[in-house]
């Protein structure tokens, strides 16, 4: 009997939700009062970049300052701060 009861619900259920309400006539008689948007302008296709091959940094730009910076004593402290830099969103 519990699982007529429970089917039933069910049924009911599936039955409402898939009600769909008819709009009013009041809601489609009346024109929309805002002129439709005009389409957006064409995208103007934008130049590559030039890229100066010799001006990008390198490994070896850095190495001098990482030398500098980090010891043994504060290197878990840095590897600390870079893993937190790195899964900040």
């Amino acid at each position: 009997m519990n699982r007529l009861i429970a089917v039933v619900a069910l049924c009911l259920t599936v039955v409402a939700c898939a009600k769909k309400e008819a709009p009013t006539s009041a809601d489609t008689a009346q024109p929309s009062a805002a002129p439709a948007a005009p389409p957006p302008p064409a995208p103007v296709a934008a130049a590559p970049p030039t890229i100066d091959v010799d001006t990008l940094p390198v490994e070896e730009d850095f190495e001098a300052d990482a030398e500098k910076e980090l010891t043994a004593a504060n290197l878990s402290a840095k590897l600390d701060d870079l893993d937190k830099e790195i899964s900040a969103p």
